[in-house]
């Protein structure tokens, strides 16, 4: 038992001093078109040799997180977002009577655009990537963790089956939902949920995008999904264990600038989409953990809006050059940081260890 403390131990300084190369990820939900700053943050971590093991995405974030966890780089999402049509993500039924069609949209679909064009968008993104055939949309079975030999792994290292985790909102029960996991709830097996229905169900802006309707099998009732932001914008815990952790958990957020924007409002579409950027963009800013606050990267959006469908493509490269700058600037002190958390963790453990280990060998002389 000794020897292998001391071989644990030795692991532990090991994996301190060598480079960091894993890390778990989390991309904050809330920010609409400015997710492409996320994108931006991630290539600063590409170039230092960074691999993610673990990826939440919320909201904005969850296109970002399905998009690097079926392995596409920065500079490829970077492309995949300037060529994307923002116009046409505000999908609506074709009406002669644009004021009417509205008013029915928000009162019997409860929400304005249908989320078709954004769903069909990401789902050819996924397919595309990992080669499937154009009729094939990629499920979360496609994207379980296996280990160097294949084997799937699901023991307490990786807490995990899956390797992408997606945030939305059930209204109609109250509650956060951790997708792909909690959808067996629902009576629908994980493996064959596809990761773009669970995008469209994360990026569901109330008011904006039409909730996603769920109904558990062999039931009547349904349940209403819609942006994960509505509870939680930065689940930067998901991953979190008890104890030392193998790797770090990052988190990127949209809003470093700290300056006041003001709202105009004028009418009651504006007046509404005032009160839902409040919402998502405020809630988890009222209160950072210091240790939370040393693993967020902070990305200034320029004063852009989460609603603001008809970005400039002049807009969107300065974003993704916002979000490069930040997590440059981040990373100049994350790593030395990190490696002091994990010394006095380390430290921490190994005086308990060897107390509980001299108080019972010492009648033998060993301590």
């Amino acid at each position: 038992m000794f020897i292998h403390i001391l071989i644990m131990m030795g692991w532990y300084y090991m994996n301190i001093y060598s480079s960091i190369k894993f890390a778990d990820i989390v991309f904050e939900g809330g920010g609409g078109v400015k997710g492409i700053g996320l994108v931006g943050a991630l290539k600063p971590f590409e170039q230092k040799g960074y691999h993610w093991k673990n990826i939440c995405g919320n909201s904005a974030g969850s296109i970002v997180a399905a998009l690097v966890a079926v392995g596409y780089s920065s500079d490829e999402i970077k492309k995949l977002m300037i060529d994307l049509d923002y116009t046409k993500i505000a999908d609506k039924n074709y009406s002669i009577m644009p004021f009417f069609s509205n008013a029915h949209n928000l009162l019997f679909k409860k929400g304005l655009f249908k989320g078709d064009y954004i769903k069909n968008w990401i789902d050819d993104a996924l397919s595309n990537k990992l080669k499937l055939h154009s009729k094939k949309k990629v499920t979360f079975g496609d994207l379980i963790i296996p280990d160097e030999k294949g084997i799937l792994l699901n023991n307490i290292k990786y807490k995990r089956k899956y390797k992408l985790h997606i945030i939305a909102t059930d209204i109609s029960r109250g509650k956060m939902i951790i997708l792909p996991e909690d959808i067996a709830e629902y009576g629908i097996n994980p493996d064959e949920f596809e990761v773009g229905l669970a995008i469209r169900m994360s990026i569901s802006i109330p008011y904006f995008f039409q909730p996603v309707k769920l109904f558990k099998k062999n039931s009547n009732r349904k349940s209403l999904i819609v942006d994960g932001g509505v509870l939680s914008n930065y689940p930067v815990w998901i991953f979190d264990v008890n104890g030392i952790p193998d790797w770090p958990t990052i988190g990127f957020k949209l809003g470093g600038n700290k300056e006041i924007r003001e709202h105009k409002i004028t009418n009651i579409l504006n007046f509404t989409s005032s009160i839902i950027e409040t919402m998502l963009e405020a809630q988890d800013d009222i209160h950072i953990s210091e240790m939370d606050f040393l693993r967020t990267v902070k990305i200034d959006t320029l004063d852009i809006k989460t609603t603001d469908f008809n970005i400039e493509s002049k807009k969107i490269i300065d974003l993704y050059n916002s979000g490069e700058a930040c997590a440059r600037s981040f990373l100049q002190n994350f790593e030395s940081d990190f490696k002091k958390h994990r010394i006095m963790r380390v430290n921490s453990l190994n005086n308990r260890t060897f107390k509980r280990i001299c108080d019972s060998f010492t009648s033998n002389g060993i301590c």
